[in-house]
């Protein structure tokens, strides 16, 4: 009594990056849409994650069928797999917000070169020396 577990401890820790990644996900995606379509958009956003929350105390029924900890490494492995794909994003730092959909393809936002991962790298450099 009076100690956390390992299991106690990673479900904290993983509750706070959750809850951090929710509200990061409404600023970057307001960033990325333009602004004839934001209100869409955040509303899709919205519905995705209302469709999460509904789901996600399914979780217990996982728990009946499989294993505790197969059920955690499934959601493990898609929370690693998001985390991956958050790379992916292009940098929006020093950008303007754009205002059309016509912008938002002038621009290639999927096809740039500046990533997340290669802000981080540079920070990284930049650290080290």
């Amino acid at each position: 009594p009076g100690f956390i577990s390992v299991e106690q401890l990673s479900c904290l820790v993983g509750s706070t990056f959750v809850s951090a990644a929710f509200g990061s996900v409404y600023i970057y995606t307001a960033e990325l849409a333009p602004t004839s379509h934001r209100g869409k958009i955040m509303g899709i956003c919205h519905l995705a994650s209302q469709i999460g929350a509904v789901a996600g105390p399914q979780a217990k029924l996982l728990i009946t069928y499989w294993s505790k900890p197969g059920t955690l490494v499934i959601f493990a492995a898609l929370a690693g797999l998001a985390g991956l794909l958050c790379l992916r994003l292009p940098d929006s730092k020093g950008v303007s917000v754009p205002d059309t959909a016509q912008e938002v393809q002038a621009r290639s936002l999927l096809t740039t070169k500046r990533h997340c991962l290669s802000g981080l790298i540079a920070l990284l450099r930049r650290n080290r020396s």
